[in-house]
């Protein structure tokens, strides 16, 4: 008797210890979206291989994230956005397609998010850039 005891107890806090994992997870996602959601982020600068390339007062790059889930940038390029976290690694994920109708599909990495700053990275051909974004 005290082992069946033993067994549901155990099982109940994996149980409980689970859901309040994915509740946590859940928060953070809402969270991220809420700081990334209804701000123009602008380019200042990126980092690829050690080297910087500076955006820094010029007309740039800039992007939208909508509380709808919907996504604009400067180059025309339009669609939907989510934020996921499908490992230990927050994404954002945009499913859009360009001004002439190709498709235009990426997954940034969310480095860090703050009010007024946004650092997003992506890999590609095993280089890993970083994109340094703030909110005016």
């Amino acid at each position: 008797m005290k082992i069946i005891k033993f067994f549901t107890i155990t099982a109940l806090l994996i149980v409980g210890l689970n859901a309040c994992s994915k509740d946590e997870t859940t928060a953070e996602l809402n969270v991220a979206k809420n700081m990334i959601s209804d701000k123009t982020w602008y380019l200042d600068f990126s980092i690829t291989n050690n080297v910087t390339k500076s955006y820094v007062g010029q007309t740039t790059y800039f992007i939208n994230f909508l509380k709808s889930g919907q996504t604009k940038d400067s180059d025309g390029i339009s669609g939907t956005y989510t934020v996921q976290k499908p490992n230990t690694t927050m994404q954002v994920y945009v499913i859009a397609s360009t001004i002439s109708g190709a498709q235009a599909n990426y997954t940034y990495d969310i480095e860090s998010i703050g009010s007024q700053n946004l650092i997003l990275s992506y890999t590609k051909n095993g280089l890993k850039t970083q994109l340094y974004y703030s909110a005016k």
